[in-house]
């Protein structure tokens, strides 16, 4: 008799078992995101600090990656704020259909290194290789609220990652006695300039850049630019590696 009960509870088991695992793949949607969605995205953040704008247009990365049928993970590595590099980590955020657009949300409690506990709320699209995400954050021992907006295009993995000036010279620059040299291991680039020069004769220097092959530079070659003092160039490789 026993061994007949225990037969039947065995049973009783595998059926819930079934049951529970068959409702469990028909609520959870299974959808093509390694295939479509996952991956390294090449975009800019816009920030703001208790609602004053602090950055636009900052060049970043973020990855996707698959964490679930319906799940993905989004990460966004040395996120600079109040001079800190931050790494973000989302792990659940809920991916959501409509048609070939994908929304995501997801909020989570993140311990990040020099700020300490932070509340995390994310909500984006995914479309056509573009993604858009906000981010809220909630900096609890500040007392102070970040707001990201980032707007990236997917890459597809054969991007250079190159970011190097090449050239810089100044083109008939009289108070220029000796051309720039380029220190890629420093990231530093020095030039002369005749001694008793102005400000104003710095201020009004207008110089050729070139950089590697689809990679941008911020100031613009081709400009005047004011070496009264010390000027920071960015470069952006074609798959988004940053180099001052």
């Amino acid at each position: 008799m026993k061994d007949i009960i225990k037969y039947y509870l065995q049973l009783i088991v595998l059926a819930f078992c079934l049951f529970t695992s068959a409702c469990s793949d028909d609520d959870d949607p299974v959808y093509p995101i390694e295939e479509e969605l996952a991956g390294t995205y090449k975009g800019t953040l816009d920030i703001e600090l208790d609602g004053t704008s602090i950055a636009n247009g900052m060049p970043k990365n973020i990855t996707i990656a698959k964490a679930g049928n319906n799940i993905v993970s989004l990460e966004l590595k040395d996120f600079s704020f109040m001079g800190m590099n931050l790494t973000i980590k989302l792990e659940k955020c809920v991916l959501k259909q409509n048609g070939t657009s994908y929304t995501f949300t997801g909020s989570q409690e993140l311990n990040l290194s020099d700020i300490g506990k932070c509340n995390v709320d994310v909500a984006g699209t995914i479309n056509n290789g573009k993604v858009e995400a906000d981010l809220n954050i909630d900096v609890l021992q500040l007392g102070q609220k970040v707001k990201v907006v980032y707007k990236g295009t997917k890459l597809t993995g054969s991007e250079s990652s190159e970011a190097k000036i090449t050239s810089f010279v100044f083109e008939g620059a009289t108070i220029v006695t000796e051309q720039p040299v380029i220190d890629d291991v420093t990231g530093k680039i020095a030039f002369k300039v005749i001694d008793g020069a102005t400000n104003e004769e710095l201020a009004a220097l207008v110089l050729t850049i070139a950089i590697s092959s689809k990679a941008s530079i911020t100031p613009a070659t081709g400009i005047k630019q004011n070496f009264a003092s010390d000027v920071t160039y960015t470069v952006i490789a074609e798959d988004g590696t940053v180099k001052e």
